[in-house]
């Protein structure tokens, strides 16, 4: 029991000593380690602080502090390291590339700061809000121009690529590719921005008549969000499917196709 008491207070000197002098790695022997800095972005100070959560529990917690408040927090596991015989330089550059990670992620300006790329998106919207496509596309073709890499615009100029020029595949491979870029521009907590571009990438999906692959789109979006109103509308619109008429097959089964195509044929037809 004296050595669990004696562990404790060591770590929670550590945690202690670790806040009063921020901006160095603390390392006590496979214990605890903890790397903190400062970053100035716009006139703003944010602390980056990386945490090791101990070898009975390897995990390591990044988190990105702004007016002494989380505002990002990323969780990896390190277990595959603890039996590296250089463990603790491995737990070092870890933690360090999740520092240089986090910083990556304040520099995303294309997202978080760029004025003039958020006026695009907030335009863009509100084209479509009023139905405006057309418009909106025209206004996303001049805004990729400044902001090929932003995977907002590329979302949203795929998305109207395939409802508006009927070119489905292009559109639907933009609105994809969007997902790449957001991943290559912030490392972690990527998926807060997901929604809106499975959203997009749902609607691009309908446009080519592709209601499986919109409806798992919607859903995954929902998943994340599940109060989002946009993606709530379209899985409304999408409606439920109709139940398989032989249940004993698969609803890919030619035979289920066939038999569903005919009874919706003579659904429709009126009785006179």
């Amino acid at each position: 029991m004296s050595v669990i008491i004696l562990v404790n207070t060591i770590k929670k000197q550590i945690r202690f000593f670790s806040i009063m002098n921020k901006g160095q790695i603390k390392i006590t022997s496979r214990l605890h380690k903890e790397f903190s800095e400062k970053i100035n972005m716009g006139g703003e100070t944010y602390l980056i602080d990386s945490e090791d959560l101990g070898i009975e529990n390897p995990f390591m917690v990044t988190r990105i502090y702004h007016r002494g408040a989380v505002i990002s927090s990323h969780k990896i596991y390190y277990g595959d390291l603890l039996d590296k015989p250089d463990f603790d330089n491995k737990l070092t550059e870890l933690m360090q590339r999740q520092q240089q990670h986090a910083i990556k992620a304040l520099k995303f300006d294309n997202i978080a700061q760029n004025r003039t790329c958020k006026d695009y998106i907030k335009k863009t919207e509100t084209l479509l809000k009023s139905n405006n496509q057309k418009e909106a596309l025209r206004l996303l073709t001049n805004a990729i121009e400044h902001y090929p890499n932003n995977p907002f615009i590329c979302s949203y100029q795929g998305c109207l690529d395939a409802i508006v020029n009927k070119k489905y595949s292009k559109g639907i491979n933009t609105c994809r590719n969007a997902f790449k870029v957001l991943k290559e521009q912030v490392p972690f907590g990527e998926e807060f921005f997901f929604p809106i571009l499975y959203l997009n990438l749902g609607k691009a999906y309908l446009a080519a008549n592709k209601r499986k692959e919109a409806y798992a789109s919607f859903k995954k979006g929902l998943d994340l969000d599940e109060g989002n109103r946009e993606l709530i509308n379209e899985m409304k619109k999408l409606g439920t499917r109709r139940k398989q008429l032989l249940p004993f097959l698969k609803r890919s089964n030619p035979l289920n196709k066939y038999i569903g195509k005919l009874s919706y044929k003579f659904k429709k037809t009126p009785i006179i």
